[in-house]
């Protein structure tokens, strides 16, 4: 079990960013720093779901798979362009590099026993998300991703 409280919080004026150790179990705590994030924002609850899917998905894919050889973190930064009424989310782990953009997406014609394990979740946020980027710099994956808060 890993450390459930945030291992360093930063906020500014529309900015945000969260540190918290890279376990399965801390995708609730980068939930909460979301939702908390846009209590000024007015987006609907639907939206609210979506984000929550989206953080959940990569929170998880990031500490489960980013560190093989032992503990890592995981760093949100969040920031709103308020004139476009837009959410960035910037995931950032310094594991190791993978751009999940790159996955091909799962054919959902074929019958659920046909398909290969895995590929789902990046096609939620992909389909979740109104704009994505990957980059691997400075030693850190950064995930980037948009959403318009209707």
């Amino acid at each position: 079990m890993g450390d459930l409280k945030p291992i360093n919080t930063t906020t500014a004026e529309g900015v945000s960013t969260i540190t918290l150790a890279a376990v399965p179990e801390n995708f609730a705590a980068a939930q909460e720093q979301v939702r908390s994030f846009l209590d000024s924002a007015s987006c609907s609850m639907r939206t609210l779901f979506e984000l929550d899917m989206v953080v959940e998905e990569i929170f998880i894919n990031v500490a489960s798979y980013a560190y093989p050889d032992g503990a890592g973190t995981v760093s949100l930064d969040l920031a709103i362009d308020r004139e476009q009424n837009f959410l960035y989310l910037t995931f950032r782990d310094s594991g190791v590099p993978y751009d999940p953009l790159r996955k091909q997406s799962p054919d959902l014609s074929a019958p659920a026993e046909k398909r290969p394990i895995g590929g789902l979740g990046i096609f939620l946020v992909q389909k979740y998300s109104d704009s994505l980027s990957y980059e691997y710099a400075e030693g850190e994956n950064r995930l980037t991703i948009g959403k318009k808060l209707a």
